[in-house]
């Protein structure tokens, strides 16, 4: 294969969904909420929460593709939408960003009220067949402290209200307080999965272990054992039980080794690809794929994952 060639097929963990206890948990409630919603007739919501970086998007990408190589979708159908909520939402703007994302070409008319476009959103959803909604960023609901972002949620609520379709809350761990705030809204969604970085605990440090195993044979280049005690922590301190920063740092050391012909993936190739992806000022003692590394936790000042839980809370 020649260099070009070469280049043309890019190895990425991201083209890979690699199932954990916690994906497979979440895919399968959400296949029970969205199978609950069509028996019934009656619209159910599910609240996925968790910290930027775990793969909840990820996890919903893969539930639109398993969904629709099972059940492919009639032309000009689809099973799922998904739409970010705007960060000062408002009943209008989530409105047309529900619109913008089915094509209304009148998403943006602002001669129209939200009244009106409500009546519109309630029409293509049924004659485009949507199942499930998912609604991302579901913690601007609970952020923007203005009775703007509860109008909203109560629009949310007479969504469904209106409608058979499976609703999903996907946000961080915040997001559960706007339903403590509404009891309506909270009825509506009383599934909630918590999906959580891995954790130093002894069934989590197993599922991490496990999870390095297999990214390890997806591998298109040699590499050291990722499977080590060592290397596990190692792993576990450069990502903070992330899987956004693992996959970075792996992806990045892959991409070193096919372009530079080297041997396989090292210490070296991943401390550089640490620095390249996550931490460029990171010294040797606190870059977790150095030999000098001191094993302690990169949470101090000004280091990647300062105040990560209290930020993603």
């Amino acid at each position: 294969m020649s260099r070009r060639e070469e280049d043309q097929i890019q190895f990425s963990l991201r083209h890979h969904f690699i199932v954990s206890p916690q994906a497979e948990r979440a895919l399968t409630r959400l296949m029970e909420v969205h199978g609950d919603t069509l028996r019934t007739g009656a619209s159910k919501g599910l609240v996925i929460q968790g910290p930027s970086g775990v793969g909840k998007s990820t996890l919903i990408t893969e539930y639109v593709r398993e969904l629709e190589s099972t059940n492919p979708p009639k032309p000009g159908h689809r099973a799922v939408l998904s739409v970010e909520i705007p960060s000062s939402p408002t009943k209008k703007n989530l409105a047309t960003a529900l619109l913008t994302a089915m094509n209304d070409p009148y998403a943006d008319s602002r001669s129209h009220s939200a009244e009106t476009k409500f009546s519109r959103i309630v029409l293509l959803l049924s004659s485009l067949g949507v199942e499930v909604v998912v609604l991302d960023e579901a913690q601007h609901l609970v952020d923007y402290k203005r009775n703007d972002a509860y109008e909203a949620a109560d629009w949310i609520k007479s969504l469904m209200n209106e409608t058979s379709i499976t609703f999903v809350l996907v946000g961080l761990k915040r997001t559960e307080r706007l339903l403590l705030a509404n009891e309506q809204l909270r009825r509506r969604f009383s599934a909630t999965v918590d999906y959580n970085r891995f954790m130093i605990t002894e069934t989590s440090w197993a599922h991490f272990a496990t999870l390095l195993r297999v990214i390890q044979e997806l591998l298109p280049v040699k590499s050291i054992s990722f499977s080590t005690n060592e290397m596990i922590k190692r792993f576990y301190l450069g990502s903070f039980g992330l899987i956004d920063y693992l996959i970075k740092v792996v992806d990045r050391s892959v991409w070193l080794v096919q372009h530079r012909h080297a041997e396989g993936i090292n210490l070296e190739i991943l401390s550089e690809a640490f620095k390249d992806e996550v931490w460029s000022s990171a010294t040797n003692e606190r870059n977790p794929f150095d030999p000098a590394f001191d094993f302690k936790a990169l949470t101090g000042q000004r280091e990647p994952f300062e105040n990560f839980d209290t930020i993603a809370a």
